[in-house]
Protein backbone atom coordinates (compact mmCIF):
# COMPACT_ATOMS: atom_id res chain seq x y z
CA UNK A 1 0.00 0.00 0.00
CA UNK A 2 2.72 2.30 0.79
CA UNK A 3 4.73 1.57 -2.32
CA UNK A 4 1.62 2.06 -4.05
CA UNK A 5 0.67 5.40 -2.54
CA UNK A 6 4.24 7.01 -3.12
CA UNK A 7 4.77 5.77 -6.85
CA UNK A 8 2.54 8.85 -7.85
CA UNK A 9 3.78 11.42 -5.15
CA UNK A 10 7.22 10.44 -6.99
CA UNK A 11 6.52 10.61 -10.26
CA UNK A 12 4.75 14.39 -9.36
CA UNK A 13 8.06 14.97 -8.13
CA UNK A 14 9.86 14.55 -10.73
CA UNK A 15 7.59 16.23 -13.06
CA UNK A 16 7.94 19.71 -11.20
CA UNK A 17 11.71 18.63 -11.00
CA UNK A 18 11.85 18.72 -14.84
CA UNK A 19 9.46 21.97 -14.90
CA UNK A 20 12.28 23.85 -12.68
CA UNK A 21 14.90 22.38 -14.40
CA UNK A 22 13.21 24.14 -17.82
CA UNK A 23 12.29 27.19 -16.37
CA UNK A 24 16.47 27.72 -15.28
CA UNK A 25 17.22 26.55 -18.49
CA UNK A 26 15.52 29.71 -19.76
CA UNK A 27 16.39 32.07 -17.36
CA UNK A 28 19.93 31.10 -18.35
CA UNK A 29 19.66 31.59 -21.97
CA UNK A 30 17.61 34.69 -21.51
CA UNK A 31 20.40 36.08 -19.61
CA UNK A 32 22.83 34.88 -22.35
CA UNK A 33 21.22 36.87 -25.07
CA UNK A 34 20.15 39.97 -23.86
CA UNK A 35 19.97 43.15 -25.05
CA UNK A 36 21.62 41.50 -27.76
CA UNK A 37 21.17 42.26 -31.58
CA UNK A 38 22.50 39.49 -33.33
CA UNK A 39 23.22 35.39 -33.07
CA UNK A 40 25.94 34.43 -30.67
CA UNK A 41 28.86 32.30 -32.31
CA UNK A 42 27.29 28.86 -31.56
CA UNK A 43 24.22 30.21 -32.49
CA UNK A 44 25.76 31.45 -36.02
CA UNK A 45 26.63 27.88 -37.42
CA UNK A 46 23.02 26.78 -37.42
CA UNK A 47 21.64 29.99 -38.60
CA UNK A 48 23.67 29.57 -41.39
CA UNK A 49 22.54 26.24 -42.09
CA UNK A 50 19.12 27.12 -41.91
CA UNK A 51 19.26 30.15 -44.59
CA UNK A 52 20.79 27.86 -46.75
CA UNK A 53 17.84 25.04 -46.55
CA UNK A 54 14.45 26.29 -45.97
CA UNK A 55 11.82 24.37 -45.80
CA UNK A 56 9.24 24.40 -48.42
CA UNK A 57 5.99 26.26 -47.64
CA UNK A 58 7.56 27.87 -44.67
CA UNK A 59 5.25 31.29 -45.11
CA UNK A 60 2.19 29.42 -44.85
CA UNK A 61 3.53 27.33 -41.87
CA UNK A 62 4.80 30.45 -39.99
CA UNK A 63 1.31 31.80 -40.61
CA UNK A 64 -0.47 29.37 -38.94
CA UNK A 65 1.03 30.40 -35.71
CA UNK A 66 -0.27 33.85 -35.88
CA UNK A 67 -2.14 34.97 -32.67
CA UNK A 68 -5.34 34.49 -34.69
CA UNK A 69 -4.89 31.36 -36.37
CA UNK A 70 -3.42 30.18 -33.64
CA UNK A 71 -6.30 30.93 -30.61
CA UNK A 72 -9.09 29.64 -33.35
CA UNK A 73 -6.48 26.48 -33.77
CA UNK A 74 -6.32 26.01 -29.94
CA UNK A 75 -9.81 27.05 -29.56
CA UNK A 76 -10.92 23.52 -31.95
CA UNK A 77 -8.15 21.19 -30.20
CA UNK A 78 -9.97 22.19 -27.03
CA UNK A 79 -13.38 21.42 -28.42
CA UNK A 80 -11.77 17.82 -29.75
CA UNK A 81 -10.39 17.28 -26.65
CA UNK A 82 -14.41 17.81 -25.39
CA UNK A 83 -15.46 15.54 -28.16
CA UNK A 84 -13.19 12.52 -26.83
CA UNK A 85 -14.84 13.07 -23.55
CA UNK A 86 -11.59 14.98 -22.22
CA UNK A 87 -13.73 18.04 -20.84
CA UNK A 88 -11.74 18.23 -18.07
CA UNK A 89 -9.00 18.44 -20.40
CA UNK A 90 -10.23 20.80 -22.53
CA UNK A 91 -10.47 24.24 -20.38
CA UNK A 92 -7.01 24.17 -18.87
CA UNK A 93 -5.21 23.12 -22.19
CA UNK A 94 -6.39 25.69 -23.58
CA UNK A 95 -5.48 28.41 -21.11
CA UNK A 96 -1.86 27.05 -21.05
CA UNK A 97 -2.00 27.74 -24.73
CA UNK A 98 -2.97 31.28 -24.45
CA UNK A 99 -1.60 31.62 -21.49
CA UNK A 100 1.92 30.61 -23.15
CA UNK A 101 2.07 33.05 -25.28
CA UNK A 102 1.07 36.20 -23.24
CA UNK A 103 3.85 35.75 -21.40
CA UNK A 104 6.24 35.23 -23.88
CA UNK A 105 4.74 38.51 -26.00
CA UNK A 106 4.05 41.06 -22.33
CA UNK A 107 6.74 39.16 -20.32
CA UNK A 108 9.65 37.21 -21.59
CA UNK A 109 10.49 39.84 -24.25
CA UNK A 110 10.21 43.03 -22.50
CA UNK A 111 12.12 41.56 -19.94
CA UNK A 112 15.05 39.94 -21.75
CA UNK A 113 15.35 42.67 -24.91
CA UNK A 114 16.37 40.89 -27.57
CA UNK A 115 16.64 42.40 -30.64
CA UNK A 116 18.02 42.00 -34.39
CA UNK A 117 19.89 44.76 -36.63
CA UNK A 118 19.90 44.75 -40.17
CA UNK A 119 21.41 47.01 -42.61
CA UNK A 120 19.49 49.50 -44.63
CA UNK A 121 20.31 51.99 -47.59
CA UNK A 122 23.30 52.18 -49.55
CA UNK A 123 25.35 53.11 -46.42
CA UNK A 124 24.14 49.96 -44.83
CA UNK A 125 22.58 52.03 -41.77
CA UNK A 126 21.65 49.55 -38.92
CA UNK A 127 17.77 49.67 -37.50
CA UNK A 128 16.57 47.25 -35.32
CA UNK A 129 14.36 45.50 -37.36
CA UNK A 130 10.72 43.83 -35.66
CA UNK A 131 10.51 44.10 -32.12
CA UNK A 132 11.93 41.49 -29.18
CA UNK A 133 12.60 38.02 -30.32
CA UNK A 134 13.06 36.10 -27.17
CA UNK A 135 11.61 33.75 -27.00
CA UNK A 136 10.12 33.32 -30.23
CA UNK A 137 6.14 33.13 -30.28
CA UNK A 138 5.56 31.71 -33.14
CA UNK A 139 7.43 28.32 -31.77
CA UNK A 140 6.15 28.67 -28.25
CA UNK A 141 2.78 28.79 -29.93
CA UNK A 142 3.25 25.59 -31.88
CA UNK A 143 4.40 24.14 -28.95
CA UNK A 144 1.97 24.42 -26.77
CA UNK A 145 -0.47 23.33 -29.77
CA UNK A 146 1.63 20.13 -30.03
CA UNK A 147 1.80 19.81 -26.16
CA UNK A 148 -2.59 19.74 -26.00
CA UNK A 149 -2.55 17.68 -28.52
CA UNK A 150 -0.37 14.92 -27.85
CA UNK A 151 -2.45 15.02 -24.14
CA UNK A 152 -5.28 14.35 -26.47
CA UNK A 153 -4.44 11.57 -28.57
CA UNK A 154 -4.35 8.33 -27.85
CA UNK A 155 -1.15 6.50 -26.74
CA UNK A 156 0.78 5.12 -29.67
CA UNK A 157 -1.02 7.00 -32.48
CA UNK A 158 0.69 7.42 -35.50
CA UNK A 159 0.05 11.41 -35.34
CA UNK A 160 2.60 11.69 -32.33
CA UNK A 161 5.52 11.54 -34.59
CA UNK A 162 4.19 14.73 -36.35
CA UNK A 163 2.94 16.53 -33.11
CA UNK A 164 6.46 16.23 -32.01
CA UNK A 165 8.18 17.25 -34.84
CA UNK A 166 5.82 20.46 -35.42
CA UNK A 167 7.06 22.88 -33.16
CA UNK A 168 10.87 22.05 -34.54
CA UNK A 169 9.82 22.46 -37.85
CA UNK A 170 8.27 25.83 -37.05
CA UNK A 171 11.54 26.86 -35.35
CA UNK A 172 13.63 25.93 -38.49
CA UNK A 173 11.71 28.01 -40.59
CA UNK A 174 11.53 31.21 -38.34
CA UNK A 175 15.24 31.07 -38.28
CA UNK A 176 15.72 30.39 -41.91
CA UNK A 177 13.82 33.77 -42.49
CA UNK A 178 15.71 35.46 -40.20
CA UNK A 179 12.78 35.84 -37.53
CA UNK A 180 14.55 34.20 -34.64
CA UNK A 181 17.74 32.76 -33.23
CA UNK A 182 18.59 29.31 -32.01
CA UNK A 183 18.22 30.28 -28.39
CA UNK A 184 14.84 31.96 -29.09
CA UNK A 185 13.80 28.62 -30.37
CA UNK A 186 15.12 26.59 -27.74
CA UNK A 187 13.69 29.03 -25.19
CA UNK A 188 9.74 28.53 -27.03
CA UNK A 189 10.53 24.85 -27.12
CA UNK A 190 10.92 24.51 -23.47
CA UNK A 191 8.23 27.37 -22.33
CA UNK A 192 5.05 26.42 -24.35
CA UNK A 193 4.88 22.89 -23.07
CA UNK A 194 5.60 24.12 -19.39
CA UNK A 195 2.88 26.31 -19.33
CA UNK A 196 0.39 23.28 -20.62
CA UNK A 197 1.72 21.16 -18.46
CA UNK A 198 1.32 23.16 -15.37
CA UNK A 199 -2.08 24.65 -16.06
CA UNK A 200 -3.30 20.66 -16.64
CA UNK A 201 -1.52 19.51 -13.51
CA UNK A 202 -2.52 22.06 -10.83
CA UNK A 203 -6.20 21.98 -12.04
CA UNK A 204 -6.47 18.34 -11.82
CA UNK A 205 -5.02 18.66 -8.71
CA UNK A 206 -7.80 21.52 -7.19
CA UNK A 207 -10.16 19.45 -8.90
CA UNK A 208 -8.91 16.08 -6.94
CA UNK A 209 -8.97 18.22 -3.94
CA UNK A 210 -12.44 19.54 -4.55
CA UNK A 211 -13.99 16.11 -5.11
CA UNK A 212 -12.36 14.94 -1.85
CA UNK A 213 -14.19 17.90 -0.30
CA UNK A 214 -17.47 17.25 -1.33
CA UNK A 215 -17.28 13.05 -0.47
CA UNK A 216 -16.47 14.26 2.73
CA UNK A 217 -19.18 16.23 3.47
CA UNK A 218 -21.50 13.77 2.19
CA UNK A 219 -23.15 12.13 4.99
CA UNK A 220 -23.03 8.79 5.33
CA UNK A 221 -26.04 6.22 3.52
CA UNK A 222 -27.18 9.44 1.81
CA UNK A 223 -27.64 7.81 -1.24
CA UNK A 224 -31.14 6.06 -1.85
Amino acid sequence: MDSDSSAPTTRARFQWAVVLVGAVVVVLLGLMVRHTTGPTAWEEPIVSTARRFPIPFRDYLIALFEPVPFAFASIALAFGAAARGRARLAIPGLGGCLAAVIATELVLKPLFDRTRLVPVGWRHRLIIAGGPMFPSAHVTAAAAFATFAWMIVDKRSRLEPFIVALPLIVGWAVMSRDMHFPADILAGLIVGPTFVYCTVIATRATSRRFDAVVAEREPVGSSY
